[in-house]
């Protein structure tokens, strides 16, 4: 009786908010760049991943928004080369096609190969070694947005905290940002039901959002979740049977909410 009275029915309003996002964009479309940065005719993002395959596991209805916008550039800088089962190499190819499905370049994927920065969950990184790693590719870049993990890294993965860590004292510390200001946004991590409920989160995220001043949200519409599709099949390395699962059923091939860091 429970399930017919209230939960049947928020399942079927969050749909129905899923589908108005979709037609309806600008419901949710709030400016990402820093003020004194609107004026540049074409800004710059950068997604801050740890490992090959997060930025379309996690960040796809993001990046399929800002890449269809003539006026954003998008850039990918990948922390290490997933190198944790020895197919480091295998896997900065598949990065660079799976960053193709989204239409941006090579040029536009900076894959790091540090020892200091191993593809390990049980291996610490030095957050300033993360911090200067990502200023530079900032400053080279003329980056205007980052967008990177929360200090829960969706999964919990020790390298996905690090890579929030690294990113947030470099926005909080780095003299440079003073005066050319960078903003970040870190992508909220959710309990296991949610995060696994697919279009059926909308509702909360949307009312996390219209609550919170600095808090973002971008939704796919089914074009764009086939293209997170597309360039999830482009990591065949990673593609076992609970990778299949998780295209099909997380928020996070739907849906990111973001809070902002600074």
């Amino acid at each position: 009786m429970f399930a017919i009275h209230i939960v049947v029915p928020l399942l079927l309003a969050s749909a129905l908010v899923y589908v108005l996002l979709c037609w309806r964009p600008s419901l949710i479309e709030r400016n990402i760049f820093p003020l004194e940065k609107q004026h540049k005719r074409q800004k710059h993002v950068l997604f801050v991943t740890a490992h090959p395959d997060d930025e379309c596991m996690f960040f796809s209805p993001t990046l399929a928004y800002l890449s269809r916008q003539s006026n954003v550039t998008v850039s990918l800088l990948c922390l290490t080369t997933g190198d944790y089962d020895q197919q480091g190499e295998v896997r900065k190819k598949e990065l660079v096609r799976a960053a193709s499905a989204f239409g941006l370049t090579p040029d536009s994927v900076i894959i790091v190969n540090d020892q200091n920065l191993p593809d390990n969950p049980k291996k610490a990184w030095n957050v300033a070694l993360v911090a200067k790693t990502v200023e530079a590719v900032a400053v080279a870049g003329d980056v205007d947005t980052i967008f990177t993990f929360d200090q829960r890294g969706v999964s919990g993965h020790q390298n996905h905290i690090a890579a929030y860590m690294g990113v947030k004292h470099m926005a909080l510390t780095a003299q440079r940002f003073k005066f050319h200001p960078i903003n970040v946004y870190a992508l909220e991590s959710v309990g296991m039901v949610r995060k696994f409920s697919s279009i059926l989160d909308t509702l909360f995220a949307f009312g996390m959002v219209i609550t919170g001043g600095d808090n973002r949200m971008f939704v796919a519409d089914l074009p764009a979740y086939y293209m997170g599709i597309r360039a999830m099949l482009m990591h065949e390395s990673q593609l076992v049977w609970f990778r299949k699962l998780y295209l099909a059923f997380s928020r996070y091939m739907f849906i990111n909410t973001y809070n902002k860091v600074n």
